[in-house]
């Protein structure tokens, strides 16, 4: 085998590598109706925000439609756009991302692999917000 020169600079460098806990905290978990899941979802708490993904109850996990929400100053309603998809489902994800950011006070991405309908989408909503006071660590 043969031996691999290394450059002189690279081989002499001073610099201290400093390892760290990641940032990053992932929380993972369903919303049910009627006995079934309705919905898988994922949490991403990452330093000042959080994206949430929404994905179907079966299949392999998709990625239809993003959108932003940002808190807004006192007294003035959050905002939010689509990113990323068309149509309904991209306008629902940002809706939902504008009111998550509001409630919140921090920027929310809404990440929705499936689209729900006007029957499902509060169901959905329901379970979300459920879930964000059962476990408020997890989204703040």
């Amino acid at each position: 085998m043969e031996k691999v020169a290394v450059p002189e600079r690279v081989a002499r460098s001073s610099r201290r590598v400093v390892y760290r806990r990641p940032e990053w905290r992932v929380h993972q978990f369903t919303v049910g109706a009627g006995g079934g899941v309705l919905c898988r979802a994922a949490a991403l708490r990452l330093p000042g925000a959080l994206l949430l993904w929404l994905g179907g109850g079966e299949g392999p996990a998709e990625l239809g439609a993003v959108a932003l929400g940002v808190p807004a100053a006192e007294g003035r309603a959050a905002l939010a756009t689509p990113l990323a998809g068309a149509g309904a489902t991209a306008e629902a994800a940002a809706a939902l991302a504008r009111r998550l950011a509001q409630a919140l006070a921090r920027p929310v991405h809404v990440c929705c692999g499936a689209a729900f309908d006007r029957f499902t989408a509060p169901l959905v909503e329901r379970g979300l917000i459920a879930e964000i006071k059962s476990r408020p660590d997890c989204f703040q």
